[in-house]
């Protein structure tokens, strides 16, 4: 006998099958370990909002330098790929690679991935299939680290302060604090059990 199993969950922790209650938005609970069950959010538009602005400051990101050091009055200004052109000058290739990936080309595939998901389904269209753009997804989210990447930065500042002349954080890094909060914002609002209806 055939039937639906659209309201059922397993539990996270102690893997029990739990009949979802559909008629109330707020939070269950396992009957047997009381873990949180997870909340099946509606598909909004919030992730490709700020998937796209994630990208346009991503451009502005790349003009304007991230930190300014003035060594012997010289004035050394970088931006984000400068410092992976600089690693890879310095024939750091292998570093420089893996740092072009994962903050330069794993975080905008991971924008530009969210963004096709949301015009196939807006438009009817197949462009890419949805088990290549799920995997694409996470593949690409868990291998973006920008985050790590302006941790770095902001222990760079404290160490050089007192080494050189000037150090000052320019705009590039406060464009990219609001970049990491729109890329995260992108990843959080996105649905994909909504959106790919898994």
């Amino acid at each position: 006998m055939y039937q639906k199993l659209d309201n059922i969950e397993e539990c996270y922790s102690c893997g029990l099958f739990i009949e979802k209650d559909k008629r109330t938005k707020l939070s269950q609970r396992c009957p047997r370990c009381n873990s949180k069950l997870s909340v099946d959010k509606e598909s909004s538009f919030d992730s490709l909002y700020y998937a796209i602005s994630a990208l346009l400051l991503f451009v502005i990101l790349n003009i304007y330098p991230i930190i300014t050091l003035n060594i012997s009055d010289n004035e050394l200004k970088t931006t984000l790929i400068g410092a992976v052109v600089a690693l890879i000058e310095q024939e750091f290739f292998l570093i420089g690679v893996v740092v072009f990936f994962t903050i330069l080309f794993a975080p905008i595939l991971n924008s530009f991935v969210i963004i096709f998901v949301y015009i196939q389904k807006k438009l009817k269209i197949k462009i890419f299939s949805k088990t290549l753009l799920y995997d694409s997804f996470y593949f690409f989210k868990h291998w973006g680290f920008i985050e790590v990447f302006i941790i770095s930065i902001i222990v760079t500042y404290i160490k050089l302060i007192g080494m050189v002349s000037t150090t000052k954080f320019d705009i590039g890094f406060y464009v990219m604090l609001i970049y990491i909060f729109c890329f995260y914002m992108s990843n959080k609002k996105f649905n994909a059990k909504s959106i790919f209806g898994e």
